[in-house]
């Protein structure tokens, strides 16, 4: 039957379970599949061909299609506008070939279709059909796996177009994929749910995948404000040792010198200075005990010194803040039963920029040291504030306020 399979569809298919004898280690046992395998064979042998003979004038119609283990083609023409086949092809795949995903074996087909039929196509036009989309796009590629760019070299030197059809529109070489596998479960056709249900909630607590340029301008806002760093992490180890010679070596005006000055008692130098004049120290060096206790002593009292102008220094400059600040407060002094107003900006009461924000009058029931004041109110309990956020009340008309329960409020800043 060697020479006869190709005027018998589906040869592969009938001879497997023969050919599986054939395998390596596979015990000889002719079972009842092999026996009506046998059988098929001798009648598609004894039935009379339906194949035409081809037209060279016409362009040529190739069918391919793959199943999980093995792969078909049909030759055809048209004739009165139906298909008529002109040559058979099918083959049982190799262990490694049944490995292949998808798109693969649909390539494979098709190459191994027109090595077949490499006389029939090879000066002629040619239309190939197959249900598998990706292979009209997959000649254009460039940057495909190794095994495909070859495949589509090979076929360069064809004229064909690659048509997608459904399985419904091409019988002749469809059935490969309705072979049954035992594998996959039989299951009830079901309408497809296009509402995707899951992703639309996980919309609501799953983060957002946020683009690079808009990851960038993120990090810079946050790394360009005061208490930001560097936008790569790695290096913040190699820049704090200049952030910390930057800070160490500048003038404090609190102190009125160099925090490194007063440490070291000695103004900070570059390393180049550094080596230099440790040079000529030690050309100078004088190694007499008393004479280099009697220097350190020396070096020692300065030090002091320069510590104690530099904490006399601190105090003068928080005097001078403080004088500053306290230029620019109103001293106002409370007496228990005062009345006054408070000052509600941050409790967001009322809206409008027209609304006042002062509210009250509360009456003043303990005046606690450094300027903290317990109010009283009508419908309301006590709470307590600062006094900057309090002025005395004179009788004019103020809206009625009711606090609510709190110990107190937020302090100003």
């Amino acid at each position: 039957a060697g020479f006869y399979r190709r005027f018998i569809k589906d040869f592969s298919k009938i001879a497997r379970p023969m050919t599986r004898l054939l395998e390596k280690d596979a015990p000889f046992i002719f079972s009842p599949e092999c026996v009506n395998a046998f059988r098929t064979l001798k009648i598609k042998l004894c039935e009379a061909p339906i194949l035409i003979a081809p037209n060279w004038d016409m362009p040529f119609e190739l069918m391919c299609n793959a199943s999980n283990f093995a792969i078909g083609a049909v030759l055809g023409q048209r004739q009165d506008k139906h298909f008529r086949p002109i040559h058979y092809a099918s083959k049982t795949m190799t262990e490694a070939e049944s490995k292949y995903i998808t798109t693969k074996k649909e390539m494979l087909v098709v190459v191994y279709a027109f090595e077949k039929f490499w006389s029939y196509l090879i000066l002629n036009k040619s239309i190939v059909y197959t249900d598998h989309s990706a292979l009209k796009y997959l000649f254009q590629k460039k940057d495909s796996k190794a095994r495909l760019l070859r495949w589509v070299l090979l076929l360069q030197e064809f004229t064909f177009k690659v048509i997608d059809t459904k399985g419904a529109e091409n019988p002749a070489a469809d059935h490969l994929s309705r072979l049954e596998n035992p594998h996959q479960n039989v299951l009830d056709p079901k309408e497809i749910n296009e509402s995707f249900p899951l992703e639309t909630l996980n919309i609501l607590y799953l983060w957002r995948c946020v683009s690079g340029h808009e990851a960038v301008d993120i990090l810079k806002a946050c790394h360009s404000g005061p208490t930001g760093v560097g936008e790569n992490r790695a290096s913040w180890s190699d820049k704090l040792d200049d952030a910390l010679w930057a800070f160490c070596t500048a003038y404090k005006t609190p102190i009125g010198c160099t925090p490194y000055k007063l440490v070291y008692e000695k103004a900070c130098h570059l390393p180049v200075e550094l080596e230099h004049k440790a040079y000529w120290a030690h050309e100078h060096a004088n190694f007499d005990l008393k004479t280099a206790s009697d220097h350190k002593k020396v070096q020692i009292n300065e030090l002091n010194e320069l510590r104690d102008q530099a904490y006399e220094n601190s105090l003068i400059y928080k005097e001078k803040s403080k004088r500053l600040h306290d230029s620019k407060i109103k001293n106002r002094v409370f007496n228990i039963g005062d009345k006054v107003l408070l000052f509600n900006s941050r409790l967001k009461i009322f809206s409008g920029k027209q609304k006042s924000h002062w509210s009250g009058p509360f009456t003043i029931s303990y005046v606690f040291p450094y300027g903290t004041v317990e109010l009283t109110q009508p419908d309301g309990p006590n709470f307590k504030v600062n006094g900057h956020r309090l002025k005395h009340y004179f009788g004019e008309d103020i809206p009625k306020l009711v606090v609510p329960d709190l110990q107190t409020f937020a302090n100003d800043r």
